[in-house]
């Protein structure tokens, strides 16, 4: 029974899986400003949003107009999530996801910035201080 589940849990390079249920999946790859990046067992022929979404979604700050798609045989795709988002056509079923495919989401550089720097807790003292300096006079 150990080594049964212990199995079932392992990252496997076949291209497909197919359960006991007699669906076939495929692994792929969420990387980068996404909210659980990691490796998905999905199921064949899924969409993008919805292995966005297994990921938890992207993150406030993702450079939705730069998303790559890597693909196992080295291409790469890049997808620009924004003009889809805002447009009538909701169509992005030309992005077919593969398996081992590893789609990339990337922070766009200004909020790495501000995220990353003490900026805005700065800015929150500074305007604190000007507060309490203005209620002291």
């Amino acid at each position: 029974l150990m080594a049964n589940s212990l199995s079932s849990q392992m990252i496997s390079n076949e291209s497909y899986i197919t359960g006991d249920d007699g669906v076939i999946r495929m692994y792929i790859n969420l990387m980068g400003h996404v909210k659980n990046p990691g490796t998905y067992l999905v199921y064949d022929k899924i969409d993008f949003m919805s292995a966005l979404s297994m990921a938890g979604g992207y993150l406030q700050g993702s450079d939705l107009k730069n998303i790559i798609i890597y693909s196992e045989n080295g291409e790469s795709e890049k997808i620009n999530l924004y003009n889809y988002l805002n447009s009538n056509s909701k169509d992005i079923s030309h992005f077919n996801l593969k398996p081992h495919d590893t789609i990339y989401i990337k922070q766009k550089s200004l909020s790495k910035f501000f995220m990353s720097s003490n900026l805005p807790t700065i800015f929150l003292s500074m305007i604190n201080l000007a507060i309490t300096l203005k209620n002291t006079d």
